[in-house]
Formats: C-alpha cells, sequence, structure tokens
C-alpha cells in the first residue's frame, strides 16, 4: 500500500473506531503496513476526529525508528513487532475499549470461544499479554510472546486494553467490533452462571455485584437512592460557573439562565439563592489551582460503585494515569460539613468518589474534567465485571504513582508548549 493512501486509511479508520466507540479522545493507536520495511502509525497525543494524513508518521518495522516533527505513539514498538512477527499482517487498532478492557484485567487468556466468534477472531482463545507499564520493552515483550502463542487476530494486553489485527483496515476494524461483542456477552454470561438468573441485565448485574458485598448497605441492593444533584462547575477567574441543568453528555449547559456565578472568596453558609452544594466546588477550586472543571458523574457503573462506600483501586492503566492511585470515597451531605473533606479526598487525583451518589472527577479544562469521567466510568466497569471471574488485582501503587507522573508531567509540557 502507498504511504498517502496508508494515511487516509488511518485517518478514516480513526473516525470509524470513535464512532462505534471503540476508541475516544486521543487514546489507542492504529498503524498500517506499507511496504515490506516501513509502516505508518497515528502520532502521540493527537484526537482523531481531528487528526489528519500530512499528521501520520512513518517507521521502520526493523526497529521503530521515525523521522520528522510529529511524534509517533509510543507504543510503535509493539506495532513494529507484530508486522515483524506477522508478516501477512498489514493493519493494527489498539484500542482501550471498555469490555475487552475489563476481561484484560484478568490478566489471563480467555478459552472456548465460539465457532463463530473464532472464525472472525481468527481462534478460539484470545491469548492475553503479560503487564508492562505503557511503552516499556517489558510490555512490548510481554505482546511478543503472546504472538508466539497464537496465530488469531484478537489479543488482550494485561490491565490495558486490546490488539486487533488484520490484513487490511476492514479486518482489523471487524476483529475489535467482535471482541468487543464477545467480551461483553462472557462478562454477561458469567454473571449469569454466578448469580443463577436467567435474564441477561446490565442492572441486574450491577445489583447482583452490590449484593454480593456483605459490607454494603442493604438499602441499596435494589435500586438504591435517588442520585442528588452535586453540579459540574468550571472556574473563572475568581470566581466559578455552577451548572444547575447539566446533562450526562453536557455538562456545561451555556444557557445563561442554567447557571450561577459564583464566588471563590465568600463562604456560603449565608447564602440562601445558591444550592448548598457550591460549598463542594469552591472548597476544591480554593484547593486545588490547576483544577478548572468539575463533573458530577453519575452513571450507572460509578454510581453502583459509589453505593459500596469503597475506596475505588486501578485496575487499569489509564485510570492510573488520569485519575490517580485510586479514588478514595467521602459522603457527600450534608453539603456545607462535607466540603472539607471531599476536597481532602481529592488531593493528588482527579476524582473522588460520593458515598451513594457517584462521584466528582475534575481537571485542567472542561476536556480533561470528562476523560476523567470517562476513564472512571470504564474503572468502575471493570470493578464490577471483574468480580464475577473471582476480581482482579489493582496495579501495584508504585507502578501507578509513576505512570501518573508521567501522565501529569506530558501534560504539563504541553500546556507549556
Amino acid at each position: 500500500m502507498e504511504r498517502q493512501q496508508a494515511s487516509e486509511d488511518l485517518v478514516q479508520a480513526g473516525k470509524q473506531l470513535v464512532k462505534a466507540g471503540l476508541i475516544a479522545r486521543t487514546w489507542g493507536n492504529l498503524s498500517a503496513r506499507i511496504g515490506r520495511t516501513d509502516f505508518v502509525i497515528t502520532p502521540s497525543g493527537r484526537a482523531y476526529d481531528t487528526l489528519t494524513p500530512s499528521e501520520i508518521v512513518t517507521a521502520k518495522i526493523a526497529d521503530g525508528s521515525y523521522r520528522g516533527e510529529n511524534k509517533p505513539s509510543s507504543e510503535k514498538g509493539i506495532h513494529a513487532a507484530v508486522y515483524r512477527h506477522r508478516p501477512e499482517i498489514g493493519f493494527i487498532v489498539h484500542t482501550h475499549q471498555t469490555n475487552a478492557s475489563v476481561l484484560s484485567t484478568l490478566r489471563r487468556d480467555i478459552a472456548g470461544i465460539d465457532p463463530a466468534a473464532a472464525a472472525v477472531l481468527g481462534s478460539s482463545r484470545i491469548p492475553c499479554a503479560s503487564y508492562g507499564l505503557p511503552g516499556t520493552k517489558k510490555l512490548r515483550r510481554g505482546v511478543v510472546e503472546a504472538l508466539s502463542r497464537s496465530q488469531g487476530k484478537a489479543f488482550l494486553i494485561a490491565s490495558h486494553g486490546a490488539l486487533c489485527l488484520g490484513e487490511d483496515r476492514s479486518e482489523a476494524f471487524n476483529v475489535a467490533t467482535e471482541l468487543e461483542r464477545l467480551s461483553a456477552a462472557l462478562i454477561m454470561h458469567r454473571y449469569l452462571r454466578e448469580s443463577g438468573h436467567k435474564r441477561a441485565d446490565w442492572d441486574g448485574l450491577r445489583a447482583a455485584y452490590l449484593r454480593a458485598l456483605s459490607s454494603a448497605d442493604p438499602s441499596f441492593f435494589a435500586s438504591g437512592p435517588a442520585v442528588q444533584p452535586l453540579y459540574s462547575s468550571e472556574r473563572a477567574g475568581g470566581q466559578f460557573k455552577l451548572y444547575l441543568n447539566g446533562a450526562p453528555g453536557d455538562p456545561f449547559l451555556e444557557d445563561e439562565q442554567s447557571w450561577l456565578r459564583v464566588s471563590l472568596e465568600r463562604p456560603l453558609e449565608d447564602n440562601a439563592t445558591i444550592p448548598p452544594e457550591a460549598e463542594i466546588h469552591r472548597k476544591i477550586y480554593r484547593g486545588f489551582k490547576g483544577i478548572r472543571a468539575i463533573i458530577h458523574a453519575a452513571s450507572p457503573d460509578i454510581l453502583a460503585v459509589s453505593r459500596t462506600g469503597r475506596t475505588v483501586y486501578p485496575l487499569l492503566d489509564d485510570f492510573a494515569q488520569i485519575i490517580g492511585v485510586n479514588a478514595r470515597v467521602a459522603a457527600g451531605s450534608p453539603p456545607l460539613q462535607a466540603a472539607t473533606l471531599i476536597a481532602r479526598r481529592l488531593r493528588g487525583r482527579y476524582a473522588v468518589m460520593i458515598e451513594g451518589n457517584g462521584a466528582l472527577c475534575c481537571g485542567p479544562s472542561r476536556s480533561d474534567a470528562a476523560a476523567a469521567a470517562q476513564v472512571l466510568d470504564k474503572g468502575c466497569r471493570a470493578v464490577i465485571g471483574s468480580h464475577f471471574f473471582g476480581g482482579a488485582r489493582p496495579i501495584h501503587p508504585v507502578e501507578a504513582l509513576l505512570m501518573r507522573l508521567v501522565y501529569l508531567m506530558a501534560y504539563s509540557r504541553k500546556a507549556v508548549g
């Protein structure tokens, strides 16, 4: 394939994967073989919805080296290794897709794949590459070892994501799609087997997860209490905008009647015109100058895990990078009294679990806060899903801290640049 055509294929594949919900933001990476010696790969830190062919990077299959100003994905070594070991492969999709990532936390091969899925994936077994920190030789060696055990086209990478191969773009996309469908089906099948229930239902799965935790409050086992709005907000100089009517898909509604301007300086004890929950936001902004946006995240998976009252530990790399070494829990009411503890529990992190009421997710921008919410949602799905397989081992705290520091340093350099 010629370089220009391959670059255009990567751009179109990125858009296709985003639309299918298999890739988000800048996460994951794609590549295509061009001839015997080279491949093209997506650049580091570029969003797929605005990526152009001119930004695609050319690298060497022999060693992953490249030329040019654009920096390729940090996982270029994995792509190069695949092309060296599998000469028939012409396209690679590396994703952090949700349900395949849940299975990756188990850190073991998935066997006994049904014939229909095996026909698409190229094998009745999905190998899992051993764990290694992102971008490291250890991670690359784990992938190479997994490649040596299978001629299939779908692989898990422990506590990280998935690697999907194809002779061309179409096949690699089909493998990624089938892997996600199969992963969801395997999680649901395991829930039904462990619970004895007959109906495949995600709400039922979450309820069964809660029932299994003897330390959880029994009042949360069925539907639980209604979500209490903690609102979303955005810093604006010496004030912040508290958005009262935000929705899950749009927490920052710009209609001026939908938000209030709140001072960062004055406590809210005597202000009856502003919801008391605003004091939580005020305490966070006053405590952390780098935080400029806060989202109240209450997806079904986040809400379910918040109802356990437990700290959430990272089962996946992106959780450690974007959220931190864990997401601690704090009571959310009464808000005026809870605000100080919530801010304290957030220190060094971009999310804090609110007991029984979801989480507050933060970041230096709206986009970063939304990323934290998205990663926390997947991290909670991993906690819930892995429970039915006997649980998963969290990433070691030292490794989680290292990834968090590297992420913050990279973000800081990007912001300065």
